[in-house]
């Protein structure tokens, strides 16, 4: 095969990639999903957000093994492992009547499927792209974050047709036949975009490189150590804790958000009326386009990373998130304000997902980005099992959605520091 033709077909990656992250960024459709799971289980949402919790964290846990195991294995097999897992544990979620039934199936094992496949897609498309991997990185997962405005609306299709209102007194008879169906449908599309995405995966030959491409030198101003590091040697280099806790600081910040904007909108006084203009909004719709600015912030940040490097593309994607957490109370009095500075949150929120992988590639790496990125991305999993359950618990204790919201400013005050800090490690 000529080295003009590996150019060319090293973009059938980013294809299947993309098929991959559509289907495993149906995490973040819980929102949609809760509406019929709650009542279906006769369970209080602040109850089955643990199921969402849970997912997020095995998510987090199954990517540690993961990584390597796609190093050892090859991406294309743990992929497939991945949508047998995630296509799996859905359609057995059909027969689960019990919160710990889910518990089990769309939470421990639909988020170990998510964590197979997640790193299959960045480990591979990192090493065919060396010459754009912010670019790349952003567009093989934003599928991820653009996959929860797809299936929003399949959920809400396949769980309630004909559309009843939730305070409908039949809402409940009326959903529940629907919802074994719907698991079993949303597993067999899962599987098919995971192995079919699968399918196109591969690593490219050893010491392959892009033709004309000369790899940048090593320095501080690039953030590029230049050398290659194992998942134990990663692991004891304070670079590596300083990367993970900002991972935690900026994903804790937008998770947050994205658990609270609709509670914080609807907050209702003591006679049960919205306090809030904006607690009548079309919320399947605004998260529906905050899920596609997800997405496109993954893109953009990336080709940010690229252009200006990680570093500088954090410090200005932190900067712009804390502001944006300053203002979030503001956004009260007005429908289209309060939706653009939410698209504007999952934005930067996005960028995290292009953001780190680039960054463990330049301080650690192309070579082991997968073992490595794993243990950076541990750091999601805490982040978000704590953004997923912790909302409720935080404005209750501080009673107020406007603490939340400055303290999560903070949070991101704290990862603009923590990145400004970070240097590439030198081999000692």
């Amino acid at each position: 095969m000529s080295e003009e033709q590996k150019i060319r077909n090293r973009w059938i990656i980013v294809i299947g990639a993309i098929m991959i992250q559509l289907a495993l960024g149906t995490i973040y459709s819980w929102g949609t999903l809760t509406i019929f799971i709650s009542p279906y289980l006769n369970e209080i949402r602040e109850l089955t957000v643990y199921i969402f919790g849970m997912g997020l964290l095995s998510f987090a846990i199954t990517m540690v093994f993961a990584g390597k195991l796609q190093q050892k294995y090859g991406p294309r097999n743990i992929a497939i492992l991945g949508g047998i897992l995630m296509g799996g544990g859905v359609i057995i979620s059909a027969f689960m009547t019990t919160f710990i039934g889910l518990l089990i199936t769309y939470g421990v094992i639909f988020g170990a499927g998510i964590g197979f496949g997640y790193v299959c897609p960045i480990a591979s498309a990192s090493k065919w792209f060396p010459d754009k991997k912010g670019f790349i990185n952003g567009i093989a997962v934003a599928g991820f974050g653009a996959g929860s405005f797809i299936f929003n609306y399949v959920i809400k299709a396949l769980a309630n047709p004909t559309g009843l209102e939730t305070d409908h007194p039949n809402f409940v008879s009326t959903i529940s036949p629907n919802i074994p169906l719907m698991f079993i449908i949303l597993g067999i599309i899962y599987l098919v975009l995971i192995v079919g995405g699968a399918m196109t995966l591969s690593n490219p030959p050893e010491g392959w490189t892009p033709e004309g491409w000369v790899p940048p030198p090593p320095s501080e101003e690039s953030g590029i150590s230049g050398l290659e590091f194992e998942r134990k040697q990663t692991i004891k280099l304070p670079q590596f804790w300083m990367l993970w806790a900002t991972f935690i600081l900026s994903a804790m910040s937008g998770l947050m958000v994205i658990g609270s904007y609709a509670s914080f909108a609807k907050t209702v006084d003591v006679s049960e009326n919205f306090i809030y203009v904006i607690g009548i909004a079309d919320f399947v719709l605004i998260g529906s386009l905050a899920a596609l600015f997800n997405g496109l912030g993954r893109i953009v940040w990336g080709k940010m990373a690229d252009l200006i490097t990680y570093q500088k593309a954090m410090l200005i994607m932190f900067s712009t998130q804390a502001i944006l957490l300053l203002l979030y109370f503001t956004t009260n009095f007005n429908e289209v304000y309060f939706l653009i500075i939410t698209c504007a949150i999952y934005f930067c929120f996005g960028g995290n997902f292009s953001l780190f992988p680039t960054a463990t590639a330049d301080l650690f790496g192309s070579k082991n980005i997968g073992p490595n990125y794993g243990m950076v991305f541990t750091a999601y999993g805490i982040a978000g099992f704590i953004g997923a359950v912790g909302v409720n618990l935080f404005v209750t204790v501080f009673g107020s959605y406007l603490v939340l919201f400055i303290i999560m400013a903070y949070l991101s005050i704290g990862a603009i520091v923590l990145a400004f800090l970070i240097k590439p490690p030198i081999r000692k």
